[in-house]
Protein backbone atom coordinates (compact mmCIF):
# COMPACT_ATOMS: atom_id res chain seq x y z
CA UNK A 1 0.00 0.00 0.00
CA UNK A 2 1.35 3.67 -1.04
CA UNK A 3 0.72 6.64 1.01
CA UNK A 4 1.45 9.66 -0.28
CA UNK A 5 0.25 13.06 -0.71
CA UNK A 6 -2.60 13.56 -3.13
CA UNK A 7 -2.33 14.81 -6.63
CA UNK A 8 -4.12 17.39 -8.16
CA UNK A 9 -4.76 15.57 -11.11
CA UNK A 10 -6.21 12.82 -8.56
CA UNK A 11 -8.92 15.48 -7.19
CA UNK A 12 -11.79 13.74 -9.09
CA UNK A 13 -10.89 10.12 -7.76
CA UNK A 14 -11.22 11.51 -4.73
CA UNK A 15 -14.04 13.03 -4.65
CA UNK A 16 -15.82 10.72 -6.20
CA UNK A 17 -14.57 8.15 -3.60
CA UNK A 18 -15.79 10.27 -0.90
CA UNK A 19 -18.96 10.20 -2.35
CA UNK A 20 -19.42 6.75 -2.61
CA UNK A 21 -18.33 6.14 0.98
CA UNK A 22 -20.67 9.30 2.04
CA UNK A 23 -23.72 7.85 0.69
CA UNK A 24 -23.64 4.17 2.23
CA UNK A 25 -22.31 4.94 5.32
CA UNK A 26 -23.66 8.41 6.45
CA UNK A 27 -26.13 10.04 4.60
CA UNK A 28 -28.95 8.03 5.95
CA UNK A 29 -28.40 9.99 8.92
CA UNK A 30 -28.83 13.31 7.22
CA UNK A 31 -31.27 15.37 6.02
CA UNK A 32 -31.47 16.85 3.05
CA UNK A 33 -29.84 20.27 3.98
CA UNK A 34 -26.81 18.02 5.77
CA UNK A 35 -26.50 16.10 2.37
CA UNK A 36 -26.42 19.76 0.48
CA UNK A 37 -23.84 20.92 3.09
CA UNK A 38 -21.34 18.04 2.70
CA UNK A 39 -21.72 17.96 -1.33
CA UNK A 40 -20.13 21.54 -0.89
CA UNK A 41 -17.34 20.62 0.97
CA UNK A 42 -16.94 17.60 -1.48
CA UNK A 43 -15.69 20.15 -4.09
CA UNK A 44 -12.33 20.32 -6.49
CA UNK A 45 -11.63 23.84 -4.67
CA UNK A 46 -11.63 22.03 -0.99
CA UNK A 47 -8.89 19.85 -2.23
CA UNK A 48 -6.81 22.47 -4.08
CA UNK A 49 -7.03 24.63 -0.50
CA UNK A 50 -3.71 25.08 0.36
CA UNK A 51 -5.21 25.29 4.07
CA UNK A 52 -6.16 21.76 3.47
CA UNK A 53 -3.66 19.00 3.50
CA UNK A 54 -5.42 15.87 1.89
CA UNK A 55 -3.51 12.24 2.04
CA UNK A 56 -4.49 9.12 0.52
CA UNK A 57 -3.57 5.58 0.14
CA UNK A 58 -3.12 3.58 -3.32
CA UNK A 59 -3.27 -0.01 -4.20
CA UNK A 60 -1.84 -0.56 -7.96
CA UNK A 61 -2.22 3.11 -8.52
CA UNK A 62 -5.81 3.62 -7.80
CA UNK A 63 -7.05 5.28 -4.44
CA UNK A 64 -8.80 3.29 -1.92
CA UNK A 65 -8.59 6.04 1.29
CA UNK A 66 -8.14 9.93 1.58
CA UNK A 67 -7.55 11.99 4.81
CA UNK A 68 -7.28 15.55 5.14
CA UNK A 69 -5.69 17.82 7.59
CA UNK A 70 -6.86 21.75 7.99
CA UNK A 71 -4.86 24.19 9.21
CA UNK A 72 -6.47 24.44 12.43
CA UNK A 73 -4.98 20.96 13.34
CA UNK A 74 -8.76 20.05 12.90
CA UNK A 75 -9.04 16.23 10.88
CA UNK A 76 -11.64 17.25 7.80
CA UNK A 77 -12.38 13.95 6.40
CA UNK A 78 -11.17 10.75 6.61
CA UNK A 79 -12.85 7.86 4.51
CA UNK A 80 -11.94 4.12 3.20
CA UNK A 81 -13.37 2.30 0.37
CA UNK A 82 -15.90 -0.60 2.58
CA UNK A 83 -13.55 -3.59 1.31
CA UNK A 84 -10.01 -1.80 2.29
CA UNK A 85 -11.84 -0.64 5.90
CA UNK A 86 -10.77 -3.94 7.89
CA UNK A 87 -7.10 -3.48 6.91
CA UNK A 88 -5.43 -0.86 8.86
CA UNK A 89 -5.49 1.84 6.35
CA UNK A 90 -7.40 4.39 8.13
CA UNK A 91 -5.55 3.87 10.88
CA UNK A 92 -2.43 4.70 9.03
CA UNK A 93 -3.72 7.52 6.90
CA UNK A 94 -4.53 8.95 10.84
CA UNK A 95 -1.12 8.14 12.24
CA UNK A 96 0.33 10.38 9.20
CA UNK A 97 -2.11 13.27 10.05
CA UNK A 98 -1.56 12.78 13.76
CA UNK A 99 1.95 13.18 13.04
CA UNK A 100 1.76 16.15 11.42
CA UNK A 101 0.18 18.11 14.19
CA UNK A 102 1.84 19.98 16.50
CA UNK A 103 -0.43 20.08 19.24
CA UNK A 104 -4.10 18.69 19.87
CA UNK A 105 -6.24 17.18 16.98
CA UNK A 106 -9.95 17.65 16.72
CA UNK A 107 -12.31 16.12 14.55
CA UNK A 108 -16.24 15.57 13.78
CA UNK A 109 -16.47 12.14 13.59
CA UNK A 110 -19.93 10.73 12.04
CA UNK A 111 -22.05 8.87 14.15
CA UNK A 112 -20.80 5.54 12.53
CA UNK A 113 -17.09 6.28 13.00
CA UNK A 114 -17.15 7.11 16.73
CA UNK A 115 -15.83 4.31 17.93
CA UNK A 116 -13.20 3.62 15.28
CA UNK A 117 -12.04 7.45 16.68
CA UNK A 118 -12.42 6.72 20.71
CA UNK A 119 -10.03 3.29 19.93
CA UNK A 120 -7.51 5.82 18.12
CA UNK A 121 -7.38 8.14 21.48
CA UNK A 122 -9.69 10.51 20.60
CA UNK A 123 -12.21 11.99 23.03
CA UNK A 124 -15.90 12.98 23.25
CA UNK A 125 -15.96 16.92 24.08
CA UNK A 126 -19.83 17.41 23.29
CA UNK A 127 -22.76 15.24 23.02
CA UNK A 128 -24.09 14.86 19.09
CA UNK A 129 -24.33 17.78 17.45
CA UNK A 130 -26.09 18.50 14.70
CA UNK A 131 -25.33 21.70 12.40
CA UNK A 132 -26.55 23.02 8.23
CA UNK A 133 -28.33 19.15 8.70
CA UNK A 134 -24.67 17.55 9.72
CA UNK A 135 -25.10 15.31 12.51
CA UNK A 136 -21.12 14.90 14.53
CA UNK A 137 -19.99 14.10 17.67
CA UNK A 138 -17.22 16.78 18.59
CA UNK A 139 -13.77 14.66 19.64
CA UNK A 140 -10.40 15.44 20.04
CA UNK A 141 -7.01 13.65 20.68
CA UNK A 142 -5.05 15.38 23.49
CA UNK A 143 -1.34 15.51 22.76
CA UNK A 144 1.09 15.46 26.19
CA UNK A 145 4.17 16.74 24.95
CA UNK A 146 7.14 16.32 28.02
CA UNK A 147 8.43 19.88 27.90
CA UNK A 148 12.56 18.80 27.24
CA UNK A 149 13.05 22.19 26.28
CA UNK A 150 12.69 25.35 27.94
CA UNK A 151 14.20 27.63 25.89
CA UNK A 152 16.00 28.16 22.82
CA UNK A 153 19.41 27.94 23.97
CA UNK A 154 18.62 24.29 25.06
CA UNK A 155 17.16 23.46 21.49
CA UNK A 156 20.21 24.48 19.83
CA UNK A 157 22.40 22.61 22.53
CA UNK A 158 20.51 19.52 22.04
CA UNK A 159 20.78 19.96 17.91
CA UNK A 160 24.39 21.08 17.99
CA UNK A 161 24.97 17.11 19.63
CA UNK A 162 23.41 14.97 17.21
CA UNK A 163 26.00 14.23 14.67
CA UNK A 164 27.10 16.88 12.33
CA UNK A 165 25.88 16.62 8.44
CA UNK A 166 26.42 12.49 7.63
CA UNK A 167 26.79 12.61 3.66
CA UNK A 168 23.67 10.36 3.19
CA UNK A 169 20.02 10.72 3.06
CA UNK A 170 19.16 7.40 4.11
CA UNK A 171 17.64 8.28 6.86
CA UNK A 172 16.45 11.43 6.44
CA UNK A 173 14.32 9.84 3.46
CA UNK A 174 12.79 7.39 5.90
CA UNK A 175 11.97 9.68 8.51
CA UNK A 176 10.10 11.79 6.00
CA UNK A 177 8.43 8.88 3.98
CA UNK A 178 6.85 7.69 7.27
CA UNK A 179 5.28 11.36 7.84
CA UNK A 180 4.25 11.23 4.32
CA UNK A 181 6.46 13.51 3.12
CA UNK A 182 4.73 16.66 3.75
CA UNK A 183 7.01 18.83 2.32
CA UNK A 184 5.29 17.65 -1.40
CA UNK A 185 2.67 20.21 -0.42
CA UNK A 186 5.60 22.89 -1.21
CA UNK A 187 5.72 25.10 -4.22
CA UNK A 188 9.60 25.05 -3.66
CA UNK A 189 12.55 26.45 -6.05
CA UNK A 190 15.68 24.93 -4.68
CA UNK A 191 19.12 26.31 -5.69
CA UNK A 192 22.32 25.18 -5.45
CA UNK A 193 26.05 25.78 -6.68
CA UNK A 194 29.13 26.63 -5.32
CA UNK A 195 29.14 30.49 -4.54
CA UNK A 196 26.39 32.87 -5.09
CA UNK A 197 23.43 30.58 -3.86
CA UNK A 198 22.22 33.19 -0.89
CA UNK A 199 22.49 36.30 -2.71
CA UNK A 200 20.81 34.40 -6.13
CA UNK A 201 18.09 33.26 -3.44
CA UNK A 202 17.84 37.04 -2.23
CA UNK A 203 17.39 38.79 -5.93
CA UNK A 204 14.18 36.10 -5.96
CA UNK A 205 12.85 36.53 -2.95
CA UNK A 206 12.43 40.17 -3.00
CA UNK A 207 11.29 40.26 -6.38
CA UNK A 208 8.31 37.85 -5.32
CA UNK A 209 7.85 39.85 -2.31
CA UNK A 210 7.48 43.10 -4.51
CA UNK A 211 4.52 40.89 -6.44
CA UNK A 212 2.77 40.47 -2.86
CA UNK A 213 3.84 36.34 -2.16
CA UNK A 214 4.56 35.40 0.80
CA UNK A 215 7.58 34.03 0.44
CA UNK A 216 10.07 31.23 3.13
CA UNK A 217 13.56 30.88 2.27
CA UNK A 218 15.54 28.42 4.28
CA UNK A 219 19.70 29.55 4.05
CA UNK A 220 22.81 28.44 5.40
CA UNK A 221 25.47 28.89 7.52
CA UNK A 222 23.67 31.70 9.72
CA UNK A 223 24.72 35.10 10.14
CA UNK A 224 23.10 36.54 13.07
CA UNK A 225 21.78 33.55 14.96
CA UNK A 226 20.98 30.14 14.42
CA UNK A 227 17.32 31.83 13.65
CA UNK A 228 18.11 33.14 10.76
CA UNK A 229 18.16 30.64 8.44
CA UNK A 230 14.62 30.05 8.21
CA UNK A 231 12.89 33.08 7.40
CA UNK A 232 9.10 34.23 5.36
CA UNK A 233 9.46 37.72 4.39
CA UNK A 234 12.80 37.76 6.23
CA UNK A 235 11.09 37.40 9.60
CA UNK A 236 13.08 34.85 11.51
CA UNK A 237 11.56 32.11 13.13
CA UNK A 238 11.34 32.89 16.69
CA UNK A 239 12.98 30.79 19.45
CA UNK A 240 9.57 30.17 20.61
CA UNK A 241 8.27 28.46 17.65
CA UNK A 242 11.58 26.25 17.73
CA UNK A 243 11.06 24.91 21.36
CA UNK A 244 7.88 24.18 20.16
CA UNK A 245 8.94 22.09 17.48
CA UNK A 246 11.61 20.71 19.29
CA UNK A 247 9.42 19.44 21.99
CA UNK A 248 6.79 17.96 19.65
CA UNK A 249 9.43 15.33 17.78
CA UNK A 250 12.24 15.45 19.73
CA UNK A 251 11.54 11.42 20.03
CA UNK A 252 11.51 10.96 16.26
CA UNK A 253 14.53 13.20 15.91
CA UNK A 254 16.46 10.83 17.94
CA UNK A 255 14.40 7.23 16.90
CA UNK A 256 15.70 7.75 12.81
CA UNK A 257 19.06 9.73 14.10
CA UNK A 258 18.70 12.38 11.72
CA UNK A 259 21.41 15.00 11.81
CA UNK A 260 21.71 18.54 13.06
CA UNK A 261 21.19 20.04 9.53
CA UNK A 262 18.13 17.55 8.62
CA UNK A 263 16.57 18.73 12.12
CA UNK A 264 16.41 22.19 10.61
CA UNK A 265 15.66 21.48 6.85
CA UNK A 266 12.74 19.61 9.12
CA UNK A 267 12.07 22.24 11.39
CA UNK A 268 11.68 24.80 8.07
CA UNK A 269 9.34 22.59 6.21
CA UNK A 270 7.17 21.94 9.00
CA UNK A 271 6.83 26.33 9.68
CA UNK A 272 6.37 27.16 6.15
CA UNK A 273 3.94 24.62 5.98
CA UNK A 274 2.48 25.45 9.78
CA UNK A 275 2.49 29.20 7.95
CA UNK A 276 0.75 28.89 4.28
CA UNK A 277 3.79 30.37 2.49
CA UNK A 278 3.00 31.06 -0.98
CA UNK A 279 6.70 30.06 -1.97
CA UNK A 280 9.36 28.46 -0.28
CA UNK A 281 13.50 29.18 -1.58
CA UNK A 282 15.55 26.06 -0.27
CA UNK A 283 19.32 26.89 -0.62
CA UNK A 284 21.33 23.41 -0.85
CA UNK A 285 23.71 23.37 2.45
CA UNK A 286 26.74 20.84 0.98
CA UNK A 287 26.85 19.56 -2.64
CA UNK A 288 23.08 18.75 -4.30
CA UNK A 289 22.81 14.87 -4.57
CA UNK A 290 22.81 13.80 -0.55
CA UNK A 291 22.15 17.27 0.61
CA UNK A 292 18.92 17.20 2.88
CA UNK A 293 17.03 19.73 1.07
CA UNK A 294 17.12 17.71 -1.66
CA UNK A 295 14.06 15.48 -0.18
CA UNK A 296 12.25 18.62 -1.81
CA UNK A 297 10.64 18.52 -5.16
CA UNK A 298 10.74 22.16 -6.64
CA UNK A 299 9.15 23.91 -9.53
CA UNK A 300 12.76 24.66 -10.46
CA UNK A 301 16.48 23.58 -10.16
CA UNK A 302 18.83 26.42 -9.96
CA UNK A 303 22.59 25.89 -10.34
CA UNK A 304 24.77 28.94 -9.42
CA UNK A 305 27.63 28.05 -10.69
CA UNK A 306 30.75 25.17 -9.99
CA UNK A 307 34.02 25.85 -7.81
CA UNK A 308 36.26 23.62 -6.50
CA UNK A 309 35.14 23.77 -2.61
CA UNK A 310 34.76 21.11 -0.43
CA UNK A 311 36.62 18.83 -2.54
CA UNK A 312 36.90 16.10 0.38
CA UNK A 313 33.10 15.30 -0.20
CA UNK A 314 32.45 16.55 -3.32
CA UNK A 315 35.41 15.77 -5.44
CA UNK A 316 38.89 16.75 -6.34
CA UNK A 317 37.84 18.23 -10.09
CA UNK A 318 34.88 20.20 -11.52
CA UNK A 319 33.29 17.41 -13.66
CA UNK A 320 32.75 15.61 -9.86
CA UNK A 321 31.44 18.19 -8.38
CA UNK A 322 29.30 19.53 -11.08
CA UNK A 323 27.91 15.88 -11.10
CA UNK A 324 27.53 16.20 -7.30
CA UNK A 325 25.57 19.41 -7.77
CA UNK A 326 23.45 18.14 -10.42
CA UNK A 327 21.85 15.56 -8.16
CA UNK A 328 18.92 17.99 -7.27
CA UNK A 329 17.81 17.62 -10.65
CA UNK A 330 14.37 15.40 -10.30
CA UNK A 331 12.43 14.02 -13.04
CA UNK A 332 10.67 16.59 -15.59
CA UNK A 333 12.10 19.45 -13.04
CA UNK A 334 14.20 22.12 -15.15
CA UNK A 335 17.60 23.03 -14.64
CA UNK A 336 18.78 26.35 -14.78
CA UNK A 337 22.51 27.35 -14.45
CA UNK A 338 24.69 30.25 -14.56
CA UNK A 339 27.82 28.02 -15.05
CA UNK A 340 29.91 28.17 -18.04
CA UNK A 341 32.89 25.47 -18.22
CA UNK A 342 32.07 23.26 -21.04
CA UNK A 343 33.29 20.12 -18.66
CA UNK A 344 30.67 21.54 -16.50
CA UNK A 345 27.67 21.80 -18.64
CA UNK A 346 28.34 18.62 -20.54
CA UNK A 347 27.95 17.03 -16.84
CA UNK A 348 24.57 19.11 -16.67
CA UNK A 349 23.22 17.88 -20.23
CA UNK A 350 24.04 14.18 -19.65
CA UNK A 351 21.88 14.66 -16.38
CA UNK A 352 19.32 16.65 -17.65
CA UNK A 353 19.24 14.05 -20.62
CA UNK A 354 18.35 10.83 -17.93
CA UNK A 355 16.07 13.20 -15.95
CA UNK A 356 13.83 14.07 -19.11
CA UNK A 357 14.40 17.76 -17.98
CA UNK A 358 15.77 20.79 -20.27
CA UNK A 359 18.95 22.33 -18.73
CA UNK A 360 18.90 26.24 -19.37
CA UNK A 361 21.37 29.08 -19.08
CA UNK A 362 21.53 32.38 -18.31
CA UNK A 363 21.87 34.66 -21.64
CA UNK A 364 24.35 37.11 -22.48
CA UNK A 365 24.24 40.24 -20.13
CA UNK A 366 25.08 43.88 -21.50
CA UNK A 367 25.74 47.16 -21.04
CA UNK A 368 27.67 46.93 -17.37
CA UNK A 369 27.86 50.17 -15.59
CA UNK A 370 30.20 49.49 -12.35
CA UNK A 371 29.57 52.08 -10.14
CA UNK A 372 28.47 52.85 -6.49
CA UNK A 373 24.98 51.07 -8.20
CA UNK A 374 26.63 48.43 -10.94
CA UNK A 375 23.75 48.22 -13.72
CA UNK A 376 23.38 46.29 -16.77
CA UNK A 377 20.62 44.85 -19.59
CA UNK A 378 19.82 41.55 -19.46
CA UNK A 379 16.93 40.69 -22.27
CA UNK A 380 14.73 43.72 -22.65
CA UNK A 381 15.36 44.44 -18.62
CA UNK A 382 17.76 47.55 -17.38
CA UNK A 383 18.55 46.40 -14.15
CA UNK A 384 19.95 48.41 -11.31
CA UNK A 385 21.52 47.17 -8.33
CA UNK A 386 21.38 48.91 -4.83
CA UNK A 387 25.42 47.74 -4.82
CA UNK A 388 28.78 48.01 -5.85
CA UNK A 389 29.49 44.79 -6.15
CA UNK A 390 30.18 43.33 -9.70
CA UNK A 391 29.34 39.53 -9.05
CA UNK A 392 26.20 40.25 -8.11
CA UNK A 393 25.21 40.95 -11.49
CA UNK A 394 25.27 37.27 -12.62
CA UNK A 395 23.87 36.38 -9.61
CA UNK A 396 20.67 39.10 -9.83
CA UNK A 397 20.87 38.18 -13.45
CA UNK A 398 20.12 34.31 -13.05
CA UNK A 399 17.50 35.17 -10.46
CA UNK A 400 16.14 37.37 -13.40
CA UNK A 401 16.76 34.23 -15.64
CA UNK A 402 14.64 32.16 -13.16
CA UNK A 403 11.34 34.55 -12.35
CA UNK A 404 10.79 34.75 -16.39
CA UNK A 405 10.76 30.90 -16.91
CA UNK A 406 8.00 30.50 -13.78
CA UNK A 407 6.06 33.46 -15.43
CA UNK A 408 6.19 32.10 -18.28
CA UNK A 409 5.18 28.54 -17.23
CA UNK A 410 2.49 30.63 -15.12
CA UNK A 411 3.56 28.91 -12.20
CA UNK A 412 4.23 32.81 -10.52
CA UNK A 413 3.15 36.61 -12.34
CA UNK A 414 4.83 39.76 -11.71
CA UNK A 415 4.92 43.44 -13.36
CA UNK A 416 8.14 44.50 -14.70
CA UNK A 417 7.74 46.92 -11.77
CA UNK A 418 7.99 44.92 -9.63
CA UNK A 419 11.27 42.56 -11.02
CA UNK A 420 12.73 46.49 -11.36
CA UNK A 421 11.95 47.57 -7.59
CA UNK A 422 12.34 44.03 -6.83
CA UNK A 423 16.01 43.66 -7.93
CA UNK A 424 17.13 46.97 -6.25
CA UNK A 425 15.73 46.43 -3.02
CA UNK A 426 17.44 43.33 -2.48
CA UNK A 427 20.43 43.46 -0.29
CA UNK A 428 21.96 40.55 1.29
CA UNK A 429 24.12 40.88 4.54
CA UNK A 430 27.37 40.12 4.35
CA UNK A 431 28.20 40.15 0.36
CA UNK A 432 30.23 43.29 -0.09
CA UNK A 433 28.23 45.04 2.28
CA UNK A 434 29.71 48.46 4.12
CA UNK A 435 29.47 47.84 7.87
CA UNK A 436 31.37 50.84 9.08
CA UNK A 437 31.56 54.55 7.11
CA UNK A 438 34.39 56.32 9.03
CA UNK A 439 36.74 54.67 7.94
CA UNK A 440 34.78 52.64 5.53
CA UNK A 441 35.06 49.29 6.61
CA UNK A 442 33.25 46.71 3.64
CA UNK A 443 32.65 42.75 4.81
CA UNK A 444 32.33 40.38 1.98
CA UNK A 445 31.77 36.44 2.66
CA UNK A 446 34.25 35.00 0.13
CA UNK A 447 35.54 31.92 1.35
CA UNK A 448 36.96 29.97 -1.54
CA UNK A 449 39.16 30.52 -4.62
CA UNK A 450 36.26 31.52 -7.36
CA UNK A 451 34.49 33.65 -4.57
CA UNK A 452 37.79 35.38 -3.92
CA UNK A 453 38.50 36.04 -7.46
CA UNK A 454 35.24 37.51 -7.67
CA UNK A 455 36.16 40.00 -5.06
CA UNK A 456 39.09 40.67 -6.32
CA UNK A 457 37.58 42.22 -9.05
CA UNK A 458 35.29 44.15 -7.01
CA UNK A 459 37.96 45.84 -4.51
CA UNK A 460 40.42 46.65 -7.10
CA UNK A 461 38.76 49.43 -7.66
CA UNK A 462 39.55 51.21 -4.40
CA UNK A 463 42.52 53.46 -3.21
CA UNK A 464 44.41 53.05 -0.05
CA UNK A 465 42.93 49.14 1.06
CA UNK A 466 43.36 47.15 4.15
CA UNK A 467 42.26 44.13 4.24
CA UNK A 468 41.21 41.62 7.57
CA UNK A 469 41.50 37.98 6.85
CA UNK A 470 40.63 34.58 8.40
CA UNK A 471 39.56 31.07 6.86
CA UNK A 472 38.56 27.62 7.52
CA UNK A 473 41.71 25.16 7.54
CA UNK A 474 39.76 23.20 4.74
CA UNK A 475 39.66 26.09 2.66
CA UNK A 476 42.49 27.36 0.13
CA UNK A 477 43.53 29.87 1.87
CA UNK A 478 47.14 30.35 0.89
CA UNK A 479 45.72 31.16 -2.94
CA UNK A 480 43.35 33.37 -0.83
CA UNK A 481 46.03 35.73 0.55
CA UNK A 482 48.01 35.23 -2.37
CA UNK A 483 44.80 36.83 -4.62
CA UNK A 484 44.47 39.52 -1.61
CA UNK A 485 48.17 40.38 -1.90
CA UNK A 486 47.35 41.76 -5.44
CA UNK A 487 45.72 44.37 -3.92
CA UNK A 488 47.47 45.21 -0.81
CA UNK A 489 50.30 44.08 1.37
CA UNK A 490 48.26 45.41 4.50
CA UNK A 491 46.91 42.27 5.38
CA UNK A 492 46.08 41.22 9.40
CA UNK A 493 45.45 37.74 9.54
CA UNK A 494 42.79 36.93 13.04
CA UNK A 495 41.28 33.88 14.51
CA UNK A 496 37.38 33.26 15.16
CA UNK A 497 36.13 30.34 16.98
CA UNK A 498 34.98 27.19 14.64
CA UNK A 499 35.28 23.50 14.65
CA UNK A 500 37.19 23.84 11.65
CA UNK A 501 38.83 27.13 11.74
CA UNK A 502 42.85 27.20 11.68
CA UNK A 503 45.10 29.44 13.38
CA UNK A 504 46.47 32.69 12.81
CA UNK A 505 49.80 31.67 12.70
CA UNK A 506 49.32 28.44 10.16
CA UNK A 507 47.58 30.77 8.25
CA UNK A 508 50.36 33.23 7.87
CA UNK A 509 52.89 30.75 7.27
CA UNK A 510 54.94 31.87 4.16
CA UNK A 511 53.43 35.56 3.61
CA UNK A 512 54.27 38.21 4.94
CA UNK A 513 51.48 39.47 6.35
CA UNK A 514 50.40 40.67 10.30
CA UNK A 515 49.38 38.32 12.63
CA UNK A 516 46.46 39.51 15.07
CA UNK A 517 44.77 36.88 16.58
CA UNK A 518 42.08 38.59 18.28
CA UNK A 519 39.49 40.16 15.46
CA UNK A 520 38.25 42.55 17.55
CA UNK A 521 41.68 44.27 18.13
CA UNK A 522 42.68 44.30 14.69
CA UNK A 523 39.31 45.81 13.76
CA UNK A 524 39.78 48.64 16.60
CA UNK A 525 43.45 49.16 14.93
CA UNK A 526 41.65 49.75 11.53
CA UNK A 527 39.84 52.40 12.92
CA UNK A 528 42.38 54.80 11.89
CA UNK A 529 42.86 53.09 8.82
CA UNK A 530 43.02 56.70 5.69
CA UNK A 531 41.40 54.47 3.06
CA UNK A 532 38.89 51.39 2.88
CA UNK A 533 39.03 48.53 5.37
CA UNK A 534 37.92 45.03 3.70
CA UNK A 535 36.93 41.91 6.19
CA UNK A 536 37.18 38.51 4.13
CA UNK A 537 37.96 34.84 3.93
CA UNK A 538 35.08 33.00 5.40
CA UNK A 539 31.40 33.34 5.96
CA UNK A 540 31.56 32.43 9.58
CA UNK A 541 34.38 34.84 10.28
CA UNK A 542 32.66 38.50 8.80
CA UNK A 543 29.54 37.16 10.47
CA UNK A 544 31.14 37.31 13.98
CA UNK A 545 33.28 40.62 12.45
CA UNK A 546 29.77 42.20 11.31
CA UNK A 547 27.95 41.42 14.66
CA UNK A 548 30.66 42.85 16.78
CA UNK A 549 30.36 46.08 14.51
CA UNK A 550 26.97 46.55 14.06
CA UNK A 551 26.08 45.46 17.44
CA UNK A 552 29.14 46.66 19.59
CA UNK A 553 31.56 49.49 18.19
CA UNK A 554 28.68 50.91 16.25
CA UNK A 555 26.38 50.77 19.62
Amino acid sequence: MEYRLLDKKEINQVILLVDKVAKKHIFNDYDQEGIDSFNQVNQESFYLDRHNLTYVALENDQIVAMATLSNNNHLSLLFVLDSYQHLGIGTKLLEIIDNLVLGDLSVNSGIEAKDFYLKAGFELTDNLIKKDGILYYPMVKKREVKQQFENYDQVIEFINSQKDRVYSLDNFKRYMDDLGNPQLILDCIHIGGTNGKGSTTNYIKEVLKQAGYRVATFTSPALYSRLDIIRINDQFIDDKTMVKYANRYVDLWLKYEISMFEIEVFIAIMYFIENNVDIAIFEVGLGGLLDATNIIKPMLAINTNIGLDHVDYLGHDYQSIALNKAGIVKDGIDYLTGETKPECLEVFKEVCKKHHSQLLQVQPITNIIDGNNVAYRYRNYDIILDTPALYQIKNSALALEALLYLKKHQLISFSDDDLLQGMYNAKWPGRFEMVHINPVIIVDGAHNKEGIDAFYECAKKYDNIKIIFSALRDKDYKHMIEKLLQLTDDITICEFEHVRASTAKDLAKGFEVKIQPDYKQAIKESLHHQGTVFVTGSLYFISKVRNYILNELNG
